[in-house]
């Protein structure tokens, strides 16, 4: 990309409250796809050194909750970055959306990016555990920030991770 592309630029892990819970879905879900217990470990950590223990317990209970329903109810593999990885794929991008939408009662967004995110109509469950989660990670100042339409129009341009590979 350079100076004159006008696509806006790739989304950043650069606000808190974004980079744990993209943090803690990509952990999460590779601790499923491992079953190495690690992965979740690291997500515990991570919210333990923010949050303080008391905090991370409700946050990380919430989180494996949504990731649980979100593997259930999923028709396809939800893409994400290694954890290192400072930049948001499309998946990330719709969950944080899915999750924020939530948590600033915009229903309709949350419910559109959950029907993308997952390939199936049946989103109740889904936008459910995410509004549990948006609540939880309210309560521990955690406010999440909208993934705005022409960042997700630009990440629907670019492939997915599992296509980098």
């Amino acid at each position: 990309m350079t100076d004159t592309d006008p696509r806006p630029p790739r989304p950043v892990l650069d606000r808190r409250a974004e980079r744990l819970v993209v943090l803690g879905m990509r952990g999460w879900l590779a601790g499923y796809e491992t079953g190495d217990i690690a992965c979740w470990e690291a997500v515990w950590d991570d919210f333990c050194r923010e949050l303080g223990p008391a905090r991370a317990k409700r946050v990380v209970s919430e989180l494996a909750g949504w990731i649980r329903v979100l593997r259930a109810e999923t028709c396809r593999t939800i893409d994400c970055y290694p954890r290192p990885c400072k930049f948001m794929c499309r998946d990330e991008c719709l969950a944080l959306r899915l999750v924020s939408g939530c948590q600033r009662g915009l229903k309709p967004l949350a419910c559109d990016s959950a029907c993308e995110l997952i390939a199936n109509a049946r989103i109740e469950e889904l936008v459910s555990a995410a509004e549990c989660l948006a609540a939880v990670l309210a309560d521990a100042g955690l406010d999440l920030e909208p993934i705005a339409d022409d960042v997700m129009t630009a990440l629907a341009e670019r492939p997915a991770p599992a296509a980098l590979i």
